[in-house]
C-alpha cells in the first residue's frame, strides 16, 4: 500500500487526475480515502510501489515512502464555508499553517476548528484547537498509544505552529521512554519551552467544545452563496479510478479547482454553481455513486484498508436495520485504538481467530457522551457476532434513558436498575478503564474463565500496556 499524504485534506483535481491515471497503469481499479485524509494506493508490487512513488514524486506530492514514518497533517479544512466555523479560521489561515511543513511530521498533528463537526479534535499527537482569540490556538499533547492527552499551559500563534511541532518532536524522540524530559508535562514543558521561540500567549479561557454528533457529510447541500457542495461516500471505501477521472475531468470543466478529503473516508466537492448540478448529477448517475444514505450508514470509523471490518459493520447493519433500532446521535468505530477513536462506541475484536474459535467481540461505551471524554468502559464483553446488535440494543436503550438524567455519569445496565443487579468484584485499568473479570478470563490470551487475578504471575493491560500492579479493583454489575 502506498500512502499520497495530502496536506490537511485537500489536492487539486489535476494531481489526483495523474495519479489515477499512472495508478491504473499498475492494475489498480480504486482507491480509498484514510481515516487520516491522504489516499491510499494499493496494493502494489514493491516494483511497482517504488515506480509509481517515483512518478508522483515529480507532481511536488508526499508519500510515505519518500518519508518514511510521516504522518498526513489532518485538518478541518474541509469544513469551511460547509459547516459552522469560527469566523478568524478562514481557508487562508489553514493554508498559511500548512505551508510552514516543509516535510510532514513524525507525529500525528492535527489543525481543527472547534465549531464543526466533520474532524474531530484529539486523534493526533498534537492537536492544536482554535481559540477565540483570533490567530491563537490551544495545544493538546497526547503521547502515542496514550489514552492520556495533556493541554499546553499557553496558547500557540498561528505563525508559530510549524516550529512548535518541531521543537516538540525534537524532545519527543529525544526521550522515546518514559524518563528524563518526558517523565512529567511539567518537565517536559519546561524543555520545549527552553528551545522553543515562538509567539504565545497566557490561555484565559477553557476550551469549550459542542457535543459530539455525526454531521450530514454526504450528498447534495445549497450553501447561503446559492453554490452547493457534494459529499460523495462509498460503502466500502473504494472510489473507482475510472470514477475519480471522470470527477477530476468534471472539476476542470466547472472550475472546481480543489478536491477534500475527509476523516470519514469521504470525498467533499465545494463551489458546485447552480448550472452545473446536472451536470454532477450525471455523473454520479452513470457510475452509480448513491446519495441521501440513511445515517446510520454513515456513522462508523474504521481502520483503513480493513476488509474484515467492514464485514463486521455490513453484518451490524443488517441485525440493527432487522430489529429496527434507534441510533441516532450514537456514532462507532470498529477495531480503532481507543487513543484514536473518535466514536461514541468502539467494537474490538477479540483475538479468538488466532486459536481457531469463532470470533467474538468487546463493546465499549465512552465514559460521558462528550467530544471532550477521551475514557472508554467496558458494556459487553466477548460477544459472538449473531448477539453484536443485540449488545448494541441495549447500549442505545441505555443511552436515551440517560438522556432524562444528564447527572449520570453512565448509563444503567440495560437488564435493570443498579440496586437489583449483583455486584462482581473486577480489576480495571487506570488508563483506557478496560477491565480483567475472572468470570470469564481472557482464552484469547491463554488466561482460562475463572482465573483470579491474583493467581496471574503478570498482566499488562492488552489495549494500553499498563503493568498489573497499576490495576484498581472495581465493583461491575456488567
Amino acid at each position: 500500500m502506498l500512502q499520497l499524504l495530502t496536506h490537511g485534506g485537500h489536492i487539486a483535481p489535476n494531481d489526483l487526475r495523474q495519479v489515477a491515471g499512472w495508478a491504473a497503469a499498475y492494475g489498480l481499479t480504486s482507491v480509498e480515502i484514510s481515516n487520516r485524509q491522504s489516499v491510499l494506493l494499493g496494493p502494489l508490487e514493491p516494483i511497482g510501489k517504488e515506480d509509481l512513488n517515483q512518478q508522483i514524486q515529480t507532481l511536488g506530492l508526499a508519500t510515505d515512502l519518500t518519508q518514511p514514518q510521516a504522518h498526513n497533517i489532518v485538518s478541518s479544512l474541509p469544513a469551511t464555508d460547509v459547516f459552522p466555523d469560527t469566523p478568524w479560521l478562514t481557508a487562508g489561515v489553514y493554508l498559511d499553517v500548512l505551508a510552514q511543513f516543509s516535510t510532514p511530521p513524525h507525529l500525528k498533528v492535527n489543525l481543527i476548528d472547534p465549531a464543526q463537526s466533520l474532524v474531530s479534535p484529539f486523534t493526533g499527537n498534537i492537536n492544536f484547537v482554535a481559540s477565540p482569540e483570533p490567530n491563537f490556538w490551544y495545544a493538546f499533547l497526547r503521547p502515542s498509544g496514550s489514552v492520556r492527552r495533556y493541554q499546553w499551559p499557553i496558547l500557540i500563534d498561528s505563525e508559530s505552529i510549524g516550529a512548535f511541532v518541531q521543537v516538540v518532536e525534537q524532545h519527543y524522540f529525544a526521550h522515546t521512554a518514559d524518563t528524563g524530559a518526558r517523565a512529567t508535562l511539567d518537565t517536559f514543558y519546561r524543555a520545549v519551552m527552553a528551545d522553543f521561540q515562538g509567539r504565545t500567549r497566557r490561555v484565559t479561557h477553557d476550551l469549550a467544545l459542542p457535543d459530539a454528533h455525526t454531521p450530514v457529510y454526504e450528498g447534495f447541500h445549497q450553501t447561503r452563496t446559492g453554490n452547493y457542495w457534494l459529499g460523495l461516500y462509498r460503502k466500502n471505501y473504494a472510489f473507482p479510478l475510472e470514477f475519480i477521472a471522470a470527477l477530476c475531468d468534471l472539476c476542470r470543466d466547472t472550475r472546481v479547482g480543489k478536491l477534500y478529503l475527509t476523516p470519514y473516508k469521504t470525498l467533499l466537492i465545494k463551489d458546485i454553481r447552480e448550472a452545473d448540478r446536472p451536470a454532477w448529477e450525471r455523473l454520479l448517475g452513470r457510475f452509480g455513486i448513491r446519495t441521501n444514505l440513511p445515517a446510520w450508514h454513515l456513522n462508523w470509523h474504521l481502520p483503513n484498508a480493513s476488509e474484515q471490518a467492514v464485514q463486521v459493520r455490513n453484518q451490524l447493519l443488517y441485525q440493527v436495520d432487522e430489529a429496527d433500532i434507534r441510533t441516532d446521535a450514537l456514532s462507532f468505530a470498529i477495531d480503532v485504538p481507543f487513543s484514536e477513536a473518535a466514536a461514541s462506541v468502539v467494537v474490538h475484536r477479540n483475538r479468538d481467530a488466532e486459536l481457531g474459535l469463532s470470533a467474538t467481540f468487546d463493546v465499549y461505551q465512552r465514559a460521558s457522551y462528550s467530544a471532550t471524554n477521551a475514557q472508554y468502559v467496558l458494556f459487553a464483553k466477548r460477544q459472538p457476532m449473531a448477539r453484536l446488535g443485540e449488545s448494541i440494543r441495549q447500549l442505545a436503550v441505555a443511552y436515551y434513558e440517560r438522556l432524562s438524567t444528564p447527572d449520570v455519569s453512565l448509563p444503567d445496565s440495560p437488564s435493570g436498575p443498579l440496586a437489583e443487579q449483583p455486584k462482581y468484584l473486577v480489576h480495571q485499568c487506570p488508563n483506557c478503564l478496560s477491565r480483567y473479570d475472572a468470570r470469564y478470563g481472557e482464552p484469547h490470551r491463554g488466561i482460562a474463565a475463572g482465573t483470579a487475578f491474583d493467581e496471574l504471575a503478570t498482566y499488562m493491560c492488552e489495549v494500553c500496556e499498563q503493568e498489573k500492579a497499576g490495576f484498581v479493583e472495581r465493583w461491575s454489575i456488567t
